[in-house]
Protein backbone atom coordinates (compact mmCIF):
# COMPACT_ATOMS: atom_id res chain seq x y z
CA UNK A 1 0.00 0.00 0.00
CA UNK A 2 0.98 3.47 -0.60
CA UNK A 3 -0.74 6.86 -0.39
CA UNK A 4 -0.55 8.24 -3.59
CA UNK A 5 1.31 11.61 -2.40
CA UNK A 6 3.77 9.08 -1.65
CA UNK A 7 3.21 7.62 -4.99
CA UNK A 8 3.59 10.56 -6.90
CA UNK A 9 6.74 12.27 -4.95
CA UNK A 10 8.64 9.02 -5.92
CA UNK A 11 7.55 9.20 -9.27
CA UNK A 12 8.78 12.62 -9.70
CA UNK A 13 12.12 11.83 -8.21
CA UNK A 14 12.52 8.69 -10.04
CA UNK A 15 11.66 10.51 -13.36
CA UNK A 16 13.94 13.52 -12.68
CA UNK A 17 17.24 11.21 -11.34
CA UNK A 18 19.66 10.26 -13.83
CA UNK A 19 19.23 6.36 -12.72
CA UNK A 20 17.74 3.55 -14.76
CA UNK A 21 16.29 0.52 -13.63
CA UNK A 22 13.03 -0.97 -11.47
CA UNK A 23 12.31 -0.23 -7.97
CA UNK A 24 9.59 -0.83 -5.74
CA UNK A 25 7.58 2.21 -4.27
CA UNK A 26 5.53 0.68 -1.54
CA UNK A 27 5.03 2.36 2.53
CA UNK A 28 7.35 1.19 5.14
CA UNK A 29 4.45 -1.51 6.41
CA UNK A 30 3.45 -4.45 4.42
CA UNK A 31 -0.48 -5.06 5.44
CA UNK A 32 -2.23 -8.12 4.01
CA UNK A 33 -5.33 -6.12 2.47
CA UNK A 34 -8.00 -7.93 4.93
CA UNK A 35 -5.80 -6.03 8.08
CA UNK A 36 -6.22 -3.03 5.23
CA UNK A 37 -9.97 -3.76 4.71
CA UNK A 38 -10.40 -4.12 8.49
CA UNK A 39 -8.90 -0.59 9.41
CA UNK A 40 -10.89 1.34 7.11
CA UNK A 41 -13.43 -0.03 8.34
CA UNK A 42 -13.19 1.00 11.73
CA UNK A 43 -11.79 4.19 10.49
CA UNK A 44 -15.28 4.86 8.63
CA UNK A 45 -17.32 3.67 11.51
CA UNK A 46 -18.28 0.27 9.22
CA UNK A 47 -18.80 -3.55 10.15
CA UNK A 48 -14.92 -5.28 9.25
CA UNK A 49 -15.38 -6.88 6.12
CA UNK A 50 -16.00 -10.72 6.54
CA UNK A 51 -14.33 -13.82 5.34
CA UNK A 52 -15.65 -15.57 2.49
CA UNK A 53 -15.06 -19.31 1.69
CA UNK A 54 -12.89 -20.26 -0.62
CA UNK A 55 -15.00 -21.79 -2.85
CA UNK A 56 -17.91 -18.75 -2.80
CA UNK A 57 -14.87 -16.63 -3.71
CA UNK A 58 -13.99 -18.79 -6.78
CA UNK A 59 -17.63 -18.59 -7.67
CA UNK A 60 -17.39 -14.40 -7.63
CA UNK A 61 -13.94 -13.35 -8.28
CA UNK A 62 -12.85 -16.34 -10.87
CA UNK A 63 -9.22 -18.47 -10.29
CA UNK A 64 -7.25 -15.47 -10.46
CA UNK A 65 -9.13 -12.96 -8.61
CA UNK A 66 -9.32 -15.42 -6.07
CA UNK A 67 -5.55 -16.27 -5.92
CA UNK A 68 -4.44 -12.03 -6.13
CA UNK A 69 -6.98 -11.23 -3.47
CA UNK A 70 -5.69 -14.21 -1.62
CA UNK A 71 -1.54 -13.92 -2.13
CA UNK A 72 0.64 -12.24 -0.33
CA UNK A 73 2.76 -9.68 -2.18
CA UNK A 74 5.01 -8.47 0.33
CA UNK A 75 8.01 -6.42 -0.81
CA UNK A 76 10.15 -3.30 0.15
CA UNK A 77 11.14 0.15 -0.27
CA UNK A 78 14.56 0.04 0.82
CA UNK A 79 16.23 -0.03 -2.46
CA UNK A 80 14.19 2.81 -3.43
CA UNK A 81 15.01 4.66 -0.29
CA UNK A 82 18.65 3.97 -0.47
CA UNK A 83 19.18 4.60 -4.00
CA UNK A 84 16.89 8.06 -4.00
CA UNK A 85 16.69 9.19 -0.57
CA UNK A 86 13.48 9.10 -0.92
CA UNK A 87 11.37 9.24 2.53
CA UNK A 88 7.02 8.14 2.46
CA UNK A 89 5.36 11.08 4.03
CA UNK A 90 2.83 8.49 5.69
CA UNK A 91 5.43 5.78 6.13
CA UNK A 92 2.22 3.49 7.26
CA UNK A 93 -0.71 2.45 5.58
CA UNK A 94 -2.64 3.50 8.77
CA UNK A 95 -1.10 6.77 8.85
CA UNK A 96 -1.98 7.31 4.77
CA UNK A 97 -5.82 5.95 5.91
CA UNK A 98 -6.12 8.63 8.76
CA UNK A 99 -5.04 11.54 6.19
CA UNK A 100 -7.74 9.90 3.89
CA UNK A 101 -10.50 9.41 6.21
CA UNK A 102 -9.57 12.86 7.55
CA UNK A 103 -10.62 14.54 3.85
CA UNK A 104 -13.41 12.39 3.58
CA UNK A 105 -14.82 13.93 6.69
CA UNK A 106 -14.11 17.34 5.69
CA UNK A 107 -15.83 16.91 2.35
CA UNK A 108 -18.48 15.47 3.68
CA UNK A 109 -18.06 11.55 3.01
CA UNK A 110 -19.61 8.93 4.35
CA UNK A 111 -22.93 11.23 4.41
CA UNK A 112 -23.50 10.52 8.55
CA UNK A 113 -25.96 8.13 9.40
CA UNK A 114 -29.02 9.03 11.52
Amino acid sequence: MIHTDDAATAFVTAAEAPKTGVWHVVDDQPVPLGEFLGEMAKRLGARPPRRMPRWLARMVLGRYGTRILGSSFSTSNARFRRDFGWQPSFPTFAEGLDEIVSSWRAEGFPARRG
